[in-house]
């Protein structure tokens, strides 16, 4: 018996097109801001990050609203090609978060780069879904 734990996502999530890696990078955006604007963030980092009620996390999600027309579209380009007009931009580029410079802000951390942060908001991908 074949066992299909971890199907491909691809096949399964026709119209995921970064929709749900820029909801989940503004979440991140959102999480890092609030730890940094709890005045004890640099004496007790977990219990800050526990502080983060469900209603901030309600709202964040509320980051739709804010996802471009063009990225939206593009969703639906595996499903409906011609729904797509041929003078869309083709490749949507993720949108540019500044996540490097609020992780930067917390003490006790290393400096890191846009690249490192955006790697590791992939990596954390699999802790979201």
């Amino acid at each position: 018996m074949k066992n299909d734990a971890n199907p491909n996502p691809a096949l399964i999530q026709p119209m995921d097109q970064n929709v749900i890696q820029n909801i989940k990078l503004r979440y991140r955006k959102l999480l890092l801001t609030t730890i940094l604007n709890d005045p004890l963030h640099n004496e007790n980092l977990e219990k800050t990050q526990t502080n983060v009620n469900l209603k901030q996390v309600v709202f964040s999600l509320a980051n739709w609203a804010s996802l471009s027309t063009l990225l939206i579209n593009n969703s639906w380009k595996n499903l409906l090609p011609n729904f797509i007009d041929s003078e869309v931009e083709e490749n949507v580029q993720t949108e540019e978060i500044q996540l490097a410079s609020l992780t930067n802000q917390l003490e006790n951390t290393n400096p890191m780069s846009n690249t490192e942060v955006l790697q590791w908001a992939a990596e954390a991908d699999g802790s979201l879904t």
